[in-house]
């Protein structure tokens, strides 16, 4: 009885213990990762902070770029306020502290930045890092490019890979400068993209790297939104999905869910390949991610995305004779259907053709340069040539298609990228047979033709999925594919004869 007894006070007090130190940490002031030493704060604007502590707390916090601010925990014991950022300076970096204060303990964050803040989201070709990891090699060049990666008023913060079912409230991660050490294994897109708008426009970038390989867009939308949309939900509510960073909703609440509502100036996309089989009801989800996403953020941010790369899936004659790429990038383009968002090319972007055999070419460099072009024409207001030729209508002559293009869009004019035949053209009669066309460039327009039609309806152009492609503006920008037809997808077949040089 007596030992009986003297375990369970042993017990009692555990429980004691167990209890005080639970009321202590419910009265200290604790704070998601996506703040911390070295961060970057969105500039010029409300940013909104938050943290957690004991409900009826008071919270004070002092930036040290502007007066202090008080708040309380509310009934679930989060606090949040909005603070306003200063204006960054170009060539001017001035580091800042914030110091968040309870009644029990202190937190202050060191070292920060006030700058312009992206996060960089999709899956694998966003996740692919600077350096070589395991069999698949960097980026080109990637030893002298990691090796000169020194910039310091670029932070970066990779949320680590994560799933859950239902929302979190917090990630693992931190924020580093950019050193040849940090950035090896962090988003090669994304650092090039950074590299950019930094040379170009001076002030701190912070870049938040949110990817996961393999994932599917439905990953990365929150439950009730794909439940609104019957065919969504149809899709991927109501269907078993067993690969499980490929469930619904799993990235989102995981990766997603804790930095919202840290506030940025925009996204990059890079995401496509697990969705290739569905494009009409990609083009669906994306727009819906993209509403929802600024919804929960309250800020009606830029959204850049890149377009699907070629792959050649190869039929017994090693033709290339699918369209089904054509139609996903074509899914791609949906978005643009919305303001403040844009697609860069990169179907000329292949180092040789045996990169089409897989979904992960090397040239991360001029895929981010692209994405910061039109960040810096859009949201920066700098007059630059940020559109490769856009198709904007037809004219058919006889037996041949004249294709003129947007006039922004041709910047100082056609060209080739390799001063050669223009490739990946395609033209069908009434009988929707699409041949290899021959395509010549005459001052803003390209005329198309083929022995093989007669009487030309359509034209097509880097329709198949491992068209690659040389026609661009002067300014080295490629044309975006395009078709000028509305052939079904089960209507339209792709011969395979050679290319007509």
């Amino acid at each position: 009885m007596k030992k009986l007894f003297c375990f369970q006070s042993k017990i009692f007090l555990l429980f004691v213990c167990v209890f005080l130190i639970q009321s202590v940490m419910a009265q200290s002031v604790t704070m998601p990762n996506v703040f911390g030493d070295n961060m970057v704060l969105q500039q010029n604007t409300q940013v909104t902070i938050w943290g957690w502590g004991k409900p009826g707390t008071e919270i004070l916090l002092e930036p040290s770029w502007g007066k202090s601010v008080e708040t309380l925990c509310n009934a679930y014991g989060k606090w949040t306020v909005k603070i306003k950022t200063p204006k960054a300076k170009s060539g001017e970096t001035p580091t800042y502290t914030l110091i968040i204060k309870g009644p029990e303990n202190t937190v202050k964050f060191k070292n920060i930045l006030v700058g312009e803040v992206w996060l960089c989201s999709g899956q694998s070709n966003m996740e692919f890092s600077l350096k070589t990891k395991g069999k698949r090699l960097g980026i080109v060049d990637y030893k002298e490019e990691v090796a000169k990666a020194n910039f310091k008023n670029i932070r970066l913060f990779n949320v680590k890979k994560d799933m859950e079912q239902t929302p979190k409230v917090n990630c693992q991660g931190s924020w580093v400068s950019c050193t040849p050490k940090s950035v090896a294994e962090f988003s090669a897109v994304a650092y090039y993209f950074g590299r950019e708008l930094f040379k170009n426009v001076n002030v701190p970038i912070g870049l938040i790297q949110d990817a996961y390989s393999g994932s599917g867009i439905q990953s990365w939308i929150k439950q009730d939104v794909l439940a609104s949309d019957l065919e969504l939900k149809k899709e991927y509510l109501d269907t078993v999905i067993t690969c499980l960073y490929k469930r619904p909703s799993v990235l989102y609440n995981a990766m997603i869910n804790p930095v919202i509502p840290f506030a940025i100036k925009g996204v990059i996309w890079y995401q496509g390949e697990s969705n290739v089989g569905n494009s009409d009801l990609y083009a669906k989800a994306n727009i819906d991610l993209i509403k929802d996403w600024r919804k929960d953020w309250g800020i009606d941010f830029s959204f850049y995305a890149v377009q699907m790369t070629p792959r050649f899936y190869r039929d017994k004659q090693n033709n290339d004779t699918n369209f089904l790429r054509g139609y996903f990038r074509e899914a791609q383009g949906a978005i643009m259907k919305l303001p403040k968002t844009g697609i860069v090319v990169t179907s000329d972007l292949m180092l040789n053709a045996d990169e089409r055999s897989n979904s992960h070419p090397r040239n991360k460099k001029d895929v981010g340069i692209r994405l910061a072009l039109l960040a810096l024409a859009k949201d920066y207001n700098k007059n630059i040539q940020f559109l490769g030729p856009v198709y904007k209508s037809l004219k058919i002559h006889k037996n041949k298609v004249i294709i003129s293009f947007k006039k922004k869009s041709l910047g100082s004019g056609l060209t080739t990228k390799d001063n050669s035949y223009i490739k990946s053209f395609k033209i069908a009669g009434e009988d929707a047979r699409f041949y290899p066309a021959k395509a010549v460039i005459d001052g803003d327009k390209i005329v198309v033709s083929s022995p093989n039609v007669i009487s030309p309806k359509a034209v097509r152009y880097a329709f198949t999925d491992g068209a690659m492609t040389n026609l661009q503006n002067k300014e080295g920008l490629a044309a975006y594919p395009f078709r000028t037809d509305n052939f079904r997808p089960t209507k339209a077949v792709d011969m395979p004869d050679d290319e007509v040089k």
